[in-house]
């Protein structure tokens, strides 16, 4: 029996919404990354909370697969990455020198790896590394055309010079040389070879300056899967060990690659409206005959993007339901159609998840909204728990999808 449209379930009561992270698919995606790599070492990027699925578990996940490096923009997570007891190689490349000398210390007081790209950064480095009574251990950055971090090519051999005295002064240590392609989503690109072939200029003049690098390394995920020339001594891979796609023409799928994290929320409230019936702020949306809406508790405080209406689907007990009216702050609407018979209030509704399992993708709605799949697993906010899988995840209510042509899709 339906409840009433103003009765809440229990769960709903209590739980606002969750996000499943399966593990499995990060080690899957991680051996399966590995296969195709050309080069000896590989790095898994846990950046922003390893892209919200949680950074430590994920690195423990990725190091039991075989990854031999982490990275992180933070030297905050690099640090944390430590206290929870991991030992692997860990490299951080995003810090304010002059302001952040303690966190600096900390990091190289706990053997993580930073990159320099600028004389500044250097002699900061180089003096508290000389404080410490250990060389810094440092990977320079080019800045091969993204120009973002990194030093410039005009720029480059004043930093090695730097760089070559420090390591004779026992302040520094020269481990890795890299670089961040600015087209590296669309691997093809010519400015991609062009970017190389500078880099490899850039190594070369590092070594004529009696420099030792042991890695370089200039791949991430895109240029994993279609560009193995430009693998050298190490791989970075990010989003494609969560399972999304790199590049927009790259399915994950094809490379064996699925989506590790999905959202999920219950389903508080059902209500049958009349035709006309305006839904959410300023009325974006009416309704042209009868239907069923439903509504769910979370919101763009949620991460949830404003964008997603009318242009992407939940799905609720098997079928798929569009998103309707304005999201709001902690909640949204969604059209469950004229006939609602067998969605009731405490249905658990995908948000986003694995295609495979008949959900809507983080891709799907990042392209709804002019984005990607990135964007969208990185918005969802901490204050929704994480639940931890080993297993390929299944939400509780889920049926096999309506066959082509039936149910509701926007």
């Amino acid at each position: 029996m339906r409840r009433n449209a103003h009765q809440l379930s229990p769960l709903a009561a209590t739980l606002s919404g969750q996000v499943s992270v399966d593990l499995s698919a990060i080690s899957d995606n991680v051996k399966a990354l590995k296969k195709r790599a050309k080069a000896p070492f590989f790095m898994a990027v846990v950046k922003g909370n390893a892209y919200g699925h949680g950074l430590v578990e994920v690195a423990r996940t990725a190091i039991e697969a075989g990854a031999h490096w982490l990275g992180t923009a933070q030297l905050s997570e690099a640090i944390e990455l430590r206290k929870a007891g991991i030992t692997e190689p860990i490299l951080s490349w995003l810090y304010l020198a002059s302001q952040t000398s303690n966190t600096i210390r900390e990091a190289l007081e706990n053997s993580i790896d930073v990159s320099l790209g600028s004389v500044h950064q250097l002699d900061v480095l180089a003096g508290i590394a000389k404080d410490l009574g250990r060389p810094a251990v440092v990977h320079l950055e080019l800045d091969s055309g993204l120009s973002r971090g990194g030093a410039r090519k005009e720029d480059w051999a004043a930093l090695v010079a730097r760089a070559r005295q420090a390591e004779l002064e026992g302040t520094l240590r020269v481990r890795g040389v890299w670089t961040h392609l600015a087209w590296a989503d669309v691997p093809a690109h010519p400015g991609n070879a062009a970017a190389v072939a500078g880099f490899e200029d850039a190594v070369s003049a590092a070594r004529e300056a009696g420099l030792t690098p042991e890695l370089r390394h200039v791949s991430s995920s895109a240029n994993i899967l279609e560009r193995p020339e430009f693998h050298f001594d190490m791989v970075r891979a990010g989003l494609a060990i969560y399972g999304l796609a790199p590049a927009d023409h790259l399915d994950p799928a094809d490379f064996g690659l699925r989506p590790a994290l999905g959202v999920t929320a219950p389903l508080v409230m059902v209500k049958k409206v009349p035709a006309g019936t305006g839904v959410s702020y300023e009325h974006q949306a009416i309704t042209y005959e009868p239907r069923y809406l439903g509504l769910i508790p979370l919101g763009y405080a949620d991460g949830i993007p404003k964008g997603i209406s009318g242009r992407s689907v939940v799905n609720i007990a098997g079928r798929r339901v569009p998103v309707i009216g304005k999201v709001c702050m902690d909640q949204f609407m969604v059209d469950l159609g004229p006939d609602a018979t067998g969605i009731d209030v405490g249905n658990t509704a995908v948000l986003f998840g694995d295609p495979a399992e008949g959900a809507a993708s983080a891709d799907d709605w990042g392209a709804a909204i002019g984005s990607h799949g990135d964007e969208i697993i990185n918005r969802i906010a901490p204050r929704l728990p994480r639940a931890y899988r080993s297993s390929a995840y299944q939400c509780p209510d889920y049926q096999e999808p309506a066959a082509a042509g039936q149910g509701n899709v926007a």
